[in-house]
């Protein structure tokens, strides 16, 4: 990392705002080939930590008979957390079998599924005018997070 990349945050944003677009997109350039170095380090440490302590965790989550969730454990007096998130997910296909059965047994099925419907954009795009219609009152559109990339300038 430069001396420059480490000393930034000591200059002003004018002084900064002031310089070429390329000494600022070549300050972005330097700042994002040092984030993705420290976030290599990261991920390599964080593997490392889970070779570590793969074993342990497993004969802990045995012993607690917890399969999911988070535990504990201690390592020469630093504590280890480890989490594992139980992550579900639903076959859309076999809930809307289901959802039919429910309605033809008398019940409503919005009291044991939640439904949501979505539009992909790609499929709008493509339908004729007159349908597209149809669904424009149901359609929001919100302002996502403006960024700004330089491109260009030597390297």
């Amino acid at each position: 990392m430069s001396s420059e990349l480490e000393n930034i945050q000591g200059l002003g944003v004018a002084e900064l705002a002031a310089r070429s677009g390329e000494e600022l997109a070549t300050l972005v350039r330097d700042t994002d080939k040092a984030l993705a170095q420290l976030q290599l380090q990261k991920d390599w440490l964080e593997s490392v930590v889970a070779y570590k302590y793969v074993f342990k965790a497993s004969q802990a989550r045995a012993q607690l008979q917890q399969e999911f969730g988070e535990i504990s454990f201690e390592d020469e007096g630093v504590r280890v957390l480890v989490d594992l998130p139980r992550e579900v997910s639903w076959d859309q296909q076999k809930l809307k079998t289901i959802a039919q059965r429910i309605q033809e047994q008398g019940e409503d099925p919005s009291e044991f599924l939640d439904v949501h419907y979505s539009v992909p954009q790609k499929k709008f795009d493509c339908w004729p005018q007159e349908v597209r219609r149809s669904f424009e009152p149901a359609l929001q559109v919100k302002p996502g997070r403006c960024t700004y990339k330089l491109v260009g300038g030597s390297k």
